[in-house]
Formats: structure tokens, sequence, C-alpha cells
């Protein structure tokens, strides 16, 4: 009797020492340092940007933005000085980047196997409300395009999978593939982004394109509202410097403008970053083609 006691406490004390293993295990995994130890705080763990963006000895993740802002928005979030641009007007923020898509384009030279990364190029806006209100012709807070995730290719004989529309009693464009939550909250005519980067002069009777939006937040952080926007795989047109966004309801996406609701320039020095990045991936498409068109030859 006396043998069976004393080997369930030391079943019970194995069992024990496991647990607490399990626990040091855990908690070193949750504070690399040591559990016990008093660890320096990481980088990555600071809401300041110029910080969590700081390589201090270990992973962290990099963010692929360009940047510009206004002094406010990098006082609130600890952006680096070199991103300030003080004529900043009309936005807090914009960011830009290039996503390759979680897809691929395949049958590339009539071989089904020849398959390139799909991207697309995004310009986040942050707009201060309290400064400047948008016309929203709904009350949802946040919405995103579904271009990119599974439901992209589910279809029924009546619906389309990517098919967004306006709200309901919003007088429509002629466009598609895009969310559309602005329009004139008097006489409820849908409301588009325009931007003239690909002309040399804005012309209210021509020398403008469209915008689509990707998604937004009302609210997203700070009190500041993010719209992502399709914006600028096609580069700048050579004579242009600064770059005008204009929110305007129109009867069809073609002049004349109705009613022009918001209005904002991101400036040479932000683009001149984001051709840099267009160059970059210019060169890579290049080698990709050239690639395939060698191979369709030896063939």
């Amino acid at each position: 009797m006396n043998k069976e006691k004393d080997r369930m406490k030391n079943v019970k004390g194995i069992i024990t020492q496991n647990s607490i293993v399990t626990i040091l295990l855990l908690m070193m995994l949750i504070f690399p340092g040591g559990a016990l130890a008093q660890e320096k705080k990481r980088n990555v763990q600071s809401d300041r940007y110029s910080i969590n963006q700081t390589f201090d000895g270990e992973a962290f993740f990099k963010d692929n933005n360009v940047w510009v802002y206004t002094q406010q928005f990098a006082d609130t979030f600890g952006m680096p000085p070199e991103g300030i641009y003080t004529e900043l007007k009309g936005i807090e923020a914009a960011a830009f980047r290039i996503e390759d898509c979680n897809y691929k384009m395949c049958g590339m030279g009539r071989k089904a196997e020849n398959c390139m990364a799909n991207y697309r190029c995004i310009t986040d806006i942050y707009i201060d409300e309290t400064k400047t209100p948008l016309p929203w012709s709904t009350d949802q807070k946040a919405d995103w395009l579904a271009n990119y995730n599974s439901t992209r290719w589910l279809s029924t004989p009546t619906q389309m999978a990517v098919k967004p529309g306006v709200p309901s009693g919003v007088i429509p464009n002629i466009l598609a593939g895009a969310i559309r939550p602005f329009a004139d909250p008097e006489t409820h005519r849908e409301a588009n982004w325009f931007h003239n980067a690909n002309n040399a002069q804005f012309d209210d009777k021509g020398g403008f394109s469209l915008l689509s939006i990707y998604g937004y937040k009302r609210q997203a952080i700070a009190g500041l509202t993010m719209i992502s926007l399709t914006y600028d795989c096609l580069g700048r047109h050579p004579k242009k410097v600064n770059v005008t966004f204009r929110l305007e309801s129109r009867e069809a996406v073609a002049p004349p403008t109705l009613k022009r609701f918001h209005e904002f320039q991101l400036p040479d020095v932000f683009h001149r970053k984001i051709d840099e990045v267009l160059n970059v991936k210019k060169a890579k498409d290049m080698e990709y083609y050239k690639n395939l068109l060698k191979n369709i030859n030896n063939k």
C-alpha cells in the first residue's frame, strides 16, 4: 500500500514538473528574453513608427509603403521628418504601394503553364472629416472590393462574384468593378474620384482619369478616414509635377462637373518615390517578358 502511495506521488511529481516546464517554455516563447528576466521592450512594440520600423536584432515586419504626410500626422504616429510635406492640403497623409495579387495570369504565350504574377497599385489617403466632411451615400463604416479573396471565383446564374453597386436611392454613373460609396446629398447623384496624373493639364472639359475605390474605413485610426484608391501604376505625364484629385458628381463619368466635394494634391516629391518603385517593377516585368519570348522562340 505504501509503495502504491509512493508511486502515485512520483507520478504526480512528474506531471507537476512537466507542467511547470511546459509553462516556462510557453513563457519563453511569449517573452523571448526569458520569462523571469526583465526584458527590454522590443522596437516592434512601440507605437512610434520611426521606432517600430528600426531593426533591433530580431525579425520584424517592414513597411512597404512610400509616404507623404502633414506635420500633425507625423507627430501623431511618430513618422520620420523626411515624409513631411508642409503644403499638403485636403488630406493628412498618402501611402503608395504595389501589391501582388493572390492569383496569377496563366496561358501566356499560349502555354497553360506560363504564368505571371498580377499586381495592383494602391494609394491610401487619410482624411480628417472634421475638416473636410465627405458626401457618403451609405451608413456602412467599412467596405472592400472582393476581387482579392475567394469570392472572386464564385458566381451564380444571376450574380457575378465581383459586382459592387451603388447604395439604394443613388443615381448611378456607368461604372463597374469598384466600391461606390459617395453621392451628392441633395440630388443623390453618384460622386466619383478623378485625377490628372496622365495629362499635362487638368481641364474641366477633358484631361481627367477616373479612379476606383478598392476599400475604405471611416474613423480608421486617430479619427481619420482611410480610402484605398487605384493609383498609380501608369505613372505621371512627363510634364506633370503635382497631381490634382477631385471628388465630383457628374451625369456620367465624362464632364461637365455638376458639383465638387473635395480636392487635394499629391506633390512631386511623393511621385518621385512612386517612380522609383514603378521602375523596379517595370524592370522585373521586362525581364519576365524577355525570358517568356526566349522560351517561345526555342520551342
